[in-house]
């Protein structure tokens, strides 16, 4: 999904470089996740139930 693409891009791009270990962490696990899954979480804003993936979308998405 392009959209999801953009999205993870800037935030590598712009946040990652920055980020702690655990958000860096979070971030490479989430990207193994399918692109439905990521899309309810970034696009759709549904919570994920895993408190380190929760964490990193707020940082992402800026909301729970």
């Amino acid at each position: 999904m392009k959209e999801l693409d953009i999205l993870l891009a800037r935030w590598l791009r712009q946040e990652f470089p920055a980020a702690g270990a655990e958000l860096q962490a979070a971030f490479a696990e989430l990207l193994e996740l399918p692109d439905p899954e990521l899309a309810r979480y970034l696009l759709a804003g549904e919570p994920p139930r895993d408190p380190r993936f929760r964490q990193l979308v707020i940082a992402m998405v800026g909301k729970p």
